[in-house]
This record gives C-alpha cells, sequence and structure tokens, in this order.
C-alpha cells in the first residue's frame, strides 16, 4: 500500500471513530495530506515546517542555501562599507530581505579572522548594560577579556555596575582595534528601539564597535529625529530590490532542492510552471516574505490535487489556475 492509500485508510478509521472534535480532526488530515505529498517528492520529513517555503514557520532561521542573491548592488554597496569600517544601517520595508540578509552577515563574517561578531537579540526589551554586555562577551569569547583591577566588582568576565561596562567596551575595543580586527554589532528594528539605547550604541559605536543596523524607513526617521549624531555616522542602503520572475524562480527550485537534501545547481523548479513563477510575481509584487507565503499556499493547494486525483506525482503541477481553485475535505 502507498503512502497516498495509506493516508486515505486512516481518514476512513478516524471518520468511523469517535470524534476529537472538528477543528483537530481536521487538522490531522490536513497535515497527514501534506506530509504524504512532501514523501512523494522526495522529502525525508518529520512535520509540516520540515515542508518546502515553511522557514519562517519554524524556530530556526533561513538556511544559507535558500539565500537568493536577488540584489547585487546591496551586496557590493555594503560589503564595501564593511571594508572601509564604516557604520552601516540597512533600510526596507517589512518582508523585503533584511532578516535573511543579516543572517548571511553574522555567519559568514563569523568564519572570518578578521571579525569578532555578535547580535542584539531583543533590542526592544535591551538596556544600556544589556548592550554593553553584549559587546563585551562577544569580545571575551574571541579572547578579548578586562582586567578586574580597573573595576571593583565583574561577575564571568563582565563588569557589574554599568559605568564599569561602558568603560570595559573602551578598554577591550581599543586591545581588538590594534590586532586590526573588527568587532561587528548587528541590531535589528531600529524602529522599536527604546530611545534610552541609542545613546548606548552611539558610545559602544566611538568606542570602535562596528554597527549594523536595519529596520524600515521608520526607523531610519526616528534614529535621526532622537539621536541625529548617531544617524549622521551612519551609512545607509535603503530599499533592497524585491525579487523579480527569474529570483521567485530561483527561490523555489533551491527550496526544493534543499527540502530534498540535494545541492542547487541552477536547475529549474520541477513543480512550479514558469505561468505559475510569473503569477507569484505579479501576486506579490516581488515581496520575499509574501513570495514565500504564496508558494507555500500554492504548495498546499497541490498537496490537496494530488490526494483528491491520485495522479502519480509527478503530474501534479502548480499553475495559476490553481490559486483560484477552492478545496474541501470530502474525499
Amino acid at each position: 500500500m502507498d503512502r497516498l492509500e495509506e493516508v486515505r485508510a486512516a481518514e476512513r478509521e478516524r471518520a468511523e471513530a469517535p470524534t476529537d472534535g472538528v477543528l483537530l480532526d481536521q487538522l490531522q488530515e490536513v497535515e497527514e495530506r501534506l506530509l504524504a505529498f512532501g514523501e512523494a517528492l522526495g522529502g525525508d520529513i518529520d512535520d509540516v515546517t520540515d515542508l518546502p517555503f515553511t522557514e519562517e514557520a519554524g524556530l530556526d532561521h533561513m538556511p544559507e542555501p535558500l539565500y537568493v542573491r536577488h540584489d547585487t548592488e546591496m551586496l557590493n554597496q555594503v560589503t564595501s562599507w564593511l571594508l572601509q569600517d564604516q557604520h552601516i544601517g540597512l533600510v526596507s520595508p517589512y518582508g523585503s530581505g533584511k532578516s535573511a540578509f543579516r543572517e548571511i552577515v553574522l555567519r559568514d563574517l563569523s568564519k572570518h579572522d578578521d571579525f569578532v561578531v555578535t547580535h542584539l537579540d531583543n533590542p526592544r526589551e535591551t538596556t544600556a548594560r544589556q548592550l554593553y554586555q553584549t559587546v563585551l562577551t562577544a569580545a571575551y569569547s574571541a579572547g578579548y577579556s578586562v582586567d578586574p583591577k580597573h573595576y571593583s566588582q565583574v561577575r564571568n568576565g563582565i563588569p557589574w555596575a554599568t559605568a564599569d561596562t561602558k568603560q570595559a567596551v573602551h578598554e577591550v575595543m581599543g586591545r581588538i582595534r590594534r590586532d586590526d580586527k573588527t568587532l561587528l554589532l548587528v541590531v535589528d528594528e531600529i524602529e522599536v528601539l527604546e530611545v534610552d539605547l541609542l545613546s548606548p550604541l552611539q558610545v559602544a559605536g566611538d568606542a570602535g564597535v562596528r554597527l549594523f543596523l536595519t529596520g524600515t524607513p521608520e526607523g531610519k526617521r526616528r534614529v535621526a529625529e532622537i539621536r541625529g549624531t548617531l544617524d549622521s555616522r551612519l551609512r545607509y542602503y535603503e530599499n533592497i530590490a524585491p525579487f523579480g520572475p527569474d529570483d521567485i524562480e530561483e527561490y523555489v527550485a533551491r527550496s526544493l532542492a534543499y527540502f530534498r537534501d540535494e545541492p542547487y545547481r541552477g536547475e529549474t523548479p520541477d513543480l512550479f510552471t514558469r505561468a505559475a513563477i510569473e503569477d507569484i510575481h505579479e501576486h506579490t509584487e516581488g515581496n520575499p516574505r509574501e513570495v514565500r507565503i504564496d508558494c507555500r499556499e500554492l504548495f498546499t493547494r497541490a498537496a490537496f490535487v494530488w490526494y483528491r486525483t491520485g495522479q502519480d506525482v509527478d503530474r501534479i503541477k502548480i499553475t495559476p489556475e490553481l490559486r483560484n481553485r477552492r478545496f474541501g475535505m470530502g474525499r
């Protein structure tokens, strides 16, 4: 009995058994159909977050093999600023690819001997001391510790008083800079940063920490209005280019290859037609986050077609017409 028949048999048994609740029954049926479709496509999966186009649904960040280099101008400009030791602001609307690029920065530069890279988690709730501690922890991990004789109280390599942590940042950054290294602090969502955190950010930057701030255009305006001196030190790249149809096609192909645990070698996707790719581009205007959501929806619809028709999975194709097809749970 193949996987499709197993799913159908399980659903028949569930229909004859006492119900756990309409919604719970339906959730289980949909999940089983999606997992069976994924297995038929060649994936080895445990739950629905292992399916293609679900990278934002899980707890992990986007895997590097899924990254599409769709804005080479941005890549070239930001790379040159990194080499020039500039403070950088990456400003673009929600869903345009800032978080994906941030992950590339964190992963790639962490492997570079000349960079010490750290990331400010949950900037909305970060205090000045926590910001300085983030810098000091990264420095300590790279072999740069403070001299405890300079401070009244030090715990786990970090001075206890906020004023002391500020002084310690200057101490360790002086040594890092003398070794011709760059400590890069990545901070997300500058539009939600507490006002009281902007001054410590500037202090860290003036001490030698290189800042990489990301956020929306509103975040840039907010920094300029509240802390103009910090704003003047940043080199901004604004508005990451959206996906074009070829970029969407590459993303889809990368996602399917990654799902099957195969390398991406520039092939076109075998499940989505070119007309579907162009329809996704028109529907989402190339916004990467919207593209992922749209691909996920169409993938789900394709799973229902496969289940309903019983066709060989190789005959299932995602076309523009699939978007408007309605599905119920009946068989």
